[in-house]
């Protein structure tokens, strides 16, 4: 029986007790008509992949759920009437507020529709339960590639046979046991850990009171309230898209990468709305996928965190950017390091929902998160033997509110990959009143773009 990590539980509690579900979604733009029967065979690889599952809830408190079987597959392909081509956003924007369901089924909805003026748009939607990002895009680029199961997400969780009461209860009570070990071993390590910083923390205090610079988040200075005072929000999103090469040279102009280029950018794009200036120290949280051949997780997401001091120098010079987040991913692969988090999570994951309910309440979101998924794009680019224009990848939070979004004091995420000659930007402002409407932003995005001598192309 294999059962869910600390991770996919993270998601799935979001989705069943905060009643906020989050989502993946990958969507092409083709410039010609796509065969409907190249997307009913790449639905069929689909449904004989790891994506088609569904979470089987403990029956004992203290074990943690398993995958099972989807309970119901995902229908058939969707296709859609024609829409005209200043209606894309909106399809692309609805397709990603479609309900799906980790437990019952179907967690992932594959839709198509054709554009008046030519073309076709298609949309694949994940529950982010099931898979992150780097699992249903590789989900996907199997599926194209004509087979059902990836090398790096293999699929779990199917039932060699039907498990009675009896069966599925002792499994759950051996894992239970064996979990409250893990967490109280865990929380004893990560307690030492603790004691011994607060030791050091004192014995430094007097050296370190006058280093550093206060990290300013732009969270305490005083906004002016744009959007309602309460009600549903969607998150103003933008799609964009530039030359690869127009990326790639406007990042070497400056010393930097790709990367630091993209920090840069949506950096700018959280300045631009006013919701921190260039003299705050800005923390950016940068996504790693730690997903490996043959690995067997739905989500296999880390991350890392770099400051971008105050006094925009990285827009003239991004070796800044560039060095620190290179440190911040070689720390994080270091292996041999165990953080505090990690040492905590099995007890986290033990917790009931009313607690989880309870800590959620002061949860916050990241005030500037940049996912680079390279040339993840290439893999997804033909269907049918036909190549998209550009593909965009993205995470969305559905059935958010005005009270939750300035509860979380989340800025800007953003997703940005490479699909051959071009390269997509995704952009999605979290602040109901920094970015009030989808224009506002677009708006913003345009500035950065010929700030860096980018040119756009929004979808």
């Amino acid at each position: 029986m294999e059962r869910l990590t600390y991770d996919d539980d993270l998601f799935l509690r979001m989705e069943c007790v905060l009643g906020v579900p989050v989502v993946n979604q990958i969507v092409w733009r083709f410039d010609r008509a796509v065969a409907p029967d190249a997307l009913r065979s790449m639905w069929r690889m689909l449904a004989e992949g790891p994506i088609d599952r569904s979470v089987r809830r403990a029956r004992l408190p203290g074990a943690r759920d398993s995958w099972t079987a989807a309970r119901r597959s995902a229908d058939p392909v969707v296709i859609g009437p024609p829409i005209a081509r200043a209606a894309v956003d909106r399809w692309i924007e609805d397709e990603a507020a479609v309900a799906l369901d980790p437990i019952g089924g179907p967690a992932w909805r594959l839709s198509a529709t054709s554009v008046e003026e030519g073309g076709t748009v298609v949309s694949l939607v994940g529950s982010h339960v099931v898979g992150d990002g780097g699992a249903l895009t590789s989900a996907a680029a199997a599926a194209l590639a004509g087979h059902a199961v990836p090398d790096d997400f293999l699929r779990v969780g199917l039932d060699d046979g039907p498990l009675s009461a009896t069966a599925i209860s002792r499994a759950d009570l051996s894992d239970g046991l064996g979990r409250v070990g893990a967490a109280l071993s865990g929380a004893a390590r990560a307690l030492g850990r603790t004691a011994v910083a607060a030791v050091r923390a004192r014995s430094t205090a007097f050296a370190d009171a006058s280093a550093g610079t206060p990290e300013g988040t732009g969270a305490d200075r005083p906004r002016a309230i744009v959007a309602p005072a309460e009600g549903a929000w969607r998150p103003s999103t933008v799609v964009v898209d530039c030359l690869s090469a127009e990326w790639s040279a406007a990042a070497a102009s400056k010393g930097g990468s790709s990367n630091s280029l993209l920090v840069a950018v949506v950096l700018g794009i959280l300045t631009g709305s006013g919701r921190v200036s260039t003299e705050d120290r800005v923390r950016v949280a940068l996504p790693v996928s730690t997903r490996a051949t043959g690995d067997r997780r739905a989500n296999a997401t880390s991350g890392v965190s770099i400051h971008v001091e105050p006094g925009g120098t990285y827009l003239d010079d991004l070796g800044a950017i560039r060095a620190a987040s290179k440190q911040a991913f070689r720390t994080q692969a270091d292996r041999t390091v165990t953080t505090t988090f990690e040492l905590l999570k099995p007890l986290m994951q033990l917790l009931p929902d009313a607690i989880v309910a309870k800590l959620a309440a002061s949860g916050s979101a990241p005030l500037c998160l940049c996912s680079n998924l390279g040339a993840r794009g290439v893999a997804l680019r033909t269907i049918g033997g036909l190549d998209a224009t550009a593909v965009a990848m993205r995470s969305i939070t559905q059935n958010t509110d005005v009270a939750l979004l300035r509860r979380t004091g989340g800025g800007v995420s953003a997703w940005w990959n490479e699909s051959g000659e071009r390269a997509t930007l995704c952009v999605t402002g979290l602040d109901p009143d920094s970015f009030p409407s989808k224009e506002h932003l677009r708006g913003l995005v345009e500035v950065e773009f010929d700030r860096w001598g980018l040119t756009p192309e929004f979808w």
